[in-house]
């Protein structure tokens, strides 16, 4: 009983957390949940279609099931989610949440043992873990979401990896790239280590899980997100166009250079140009970094790089993914001894994970996102111990040269020939318009249902316009130019084009629109 006891009491503090969460939960609203298990649910019925990316007939097809209180999005997930979650549709989605969190609470805690075990971690770090991460786990099983599966399964890859268990390995991390497809960075990880054959099967396993969901979803779907969702989600577009509370490095540059009339007036430098060159230079700095990193003996230290390297690229965040922080914080707690540098670390490990953003969002920018200033530096000072390594290799210069080049002559002048019609805390998803007597009326969607508000307008000529291809067309001529999803155009006053689109947010997230007529 003692040696029981002295092998598992470690373990006691993040069980009575999963535990009391996993009650919480029971009694919480599906949130994120929603995505997935009505993914899985419509593929069950024959009904997974691409029609189901846009927020708002997925939203209706949900409150024709009699769940009028849901309000969700099935995008940025891939199509192969619905299939993970196919077999939860023969449960009702609140105990399919239920079940859904004590399995992936399992299955958490048991690699995490796995994983503590295998370095043979001092049993205090295990300890530290609910407190460290205390936001991240309550809100990975109040939201039902899917990233204490994430860490089973890149944990469990890591250690099949480590014994040179290939195919358990790329069926791990397969599995999870084609869940949140950000773990692909690790198919670079294994090149710049130059093992080959592991990222062969690796990328063999995740064109099979792909082949299979085309199987029984169809091509159409994968073909419609590889086009249209994924790009949208790469650009941070998942709801509406600034979102301070992803506290990504893409939404802090997106806030500093581009300029939008109504969510974003006053950038430090209105620069399209400029702003790609930024986020690129980024990117490739980061690699260059992960390559240097990944020829590091210390293979632990490279993963660690790559987990942390997909959080900075990725345009949104949340407080959840910081979950995945639990590889830097093992490899941080295998080192022996204590330091400076790893105390600062784990005191900004816990303040990344508990700080609440709304001491942050009600600063003005850019002390609005001081966490993201808390990842960086956390980032910067876990790269410490590889700073001659990295220094050396000439890492700095990358953006030392370009960003100054494209920074010169690179300032645009605001233009607004499309505008937001509305103002910045409008609805985020607004399905249908009319104009009559004199009167613009605007119908959306939210967690509440559907409502609908009313605009005053002036005595107004109204003319429809035609939509082509996702273009819109008024007397021969073709108006508009961009990507962005558009529905319902007319003519005001032969000089006002007024329309539905999703420009810069997320897939189907439709608001009203304005341009000139030419």
């Amino acid at each position: 009983m003692k040696k029981l006891f002295e092998t598992y009491y470690p373990l006691l503090p993040i069980i009575a957390l999963c535990g009391f969460y996993l009650y919480q939960a029971s009694g919480f609203v599906l949130h994120d949940f929603a995505n997935y298990y009505f993914g899985g649910y419509f593929l069950s019925e024959g009904h997974f279609t691409s029609d189901l990316y846009f927020p708002d007939i997925f939203n209706e097809k949900i409150s024709a099931l009699g769940y009028t209180s849901v309000f969700t999005s099935f995008a940025p997930n891939t199509p192969f989610l619905a299939l993970f979650f196919y077999p939860f549709h023969i449960l009702d989605p609140y105990t399919a949440k239920i079940i859904f969190n004590l399995i992936s609470s399992v299955l958490f805690i048991y690699s995490l043992r796995r994983i503590f075990q295998h370095y043979s971690i001092q049993p205090i770090y295990l300890v530290l873990v609910p407190f460290l991460f205390f936001i991240p786990i309550k809100n990975n099983l109040l939201f039902g979401q899917l990233y204490f599966l994430l860490f089973f399964l890149l944990a469990e890859g890591w250690l099949a990896y480590k014994k040179k268990q290939l195919f358990r390995m790329s069926l791990f991390w397969g599995i999870a790239i084609l869940l949140k497809i950000f773990p692909a960075l690790l198919i670079l990880f294994l090149l710049f280590r130059k093992k080959f054959k592991a990222a062969l099967y690796l990328i063999g396993v995740c064109a099979g899980l792909t082949l299979l969901s085309v199987a029984i979803s169809g091509f159409e779907i994968w073909f419609f997100f590889l086009k249209d969702v994924f790009p949208k989600a790469s650009n941070g577009e998942i709801a509406t166009a600034f979102v301070d509370n992803y506290q990504s490095f893409y939404m802090f540059t997106k806030r500093l250079l581009l300029f939008d009339p109504v969510e974003n007036p006053n950038p430090l430098w209105n620069s399209p140009l400029f702003f790609k060159i930024v986020w690129i230079t980024f990117k490739l700095s980061l690699l260059y970094i992960g390559f240097y990193c990944s020829q590091n003996r210390n293979k632990l230290f490279a993963f660690s790089f790559w987990i942390m390297a997909s959080i900075l690229f990725s345009p949104y965040g949340s407080t959840y993914t910081f979950i995945l922080l639990l590889f830097p914080f093992i490899f941080l707690a295998r080192e022996r001894g204590t330091s400076s540098t790893k105390i600062v670390l784990l005191l900004l490990l816990f303040a990344i994970c508990n700080a609440p953003l709304s001491l942050f969002l009600t600063k003005a920018f850019p002390f609005s996102y001081i966490r993201l200033a808390f990842v960086v530096l956390f980032f910067v000072l876990f790269l410490f111990p590889e700073r001659k390594t990295i220094y050396r290799k000439g890492i700095l210069l990358l953006p030392i040269i370009i960003i100054p080049i494209g920074f010169v002559g690179s300032y645009s002048q605001p233009t607004e020939n499309s505008k937001a019609l509305l103002p910045k805390d409008s609805p985020i998803l607004i399905y249908e318009y009319t104009v009559s007597d004199n009167e613009l009326r605007y119908f959306y969607r939210d967690e509440n249902g559907t409502h609908t508000t009313v605009i005053p307008l002036p005595e107004t000529e109204i003319a429809k316009a035609d939509i082509q291809n996702n273009q819109i067309f008024y007397n021969g001529k073709q108006q508009t130019l961009g990507k962005d999803h558009k529905q319902k155009a007319i003519v005001l006053n032969n000089k006002t084009i007024l329309y539905l689109s999703d420009y810069g947010r997320g897939i189907g997230f439709y608001t009203l629109r304005k341009t000139t007529v030419h």
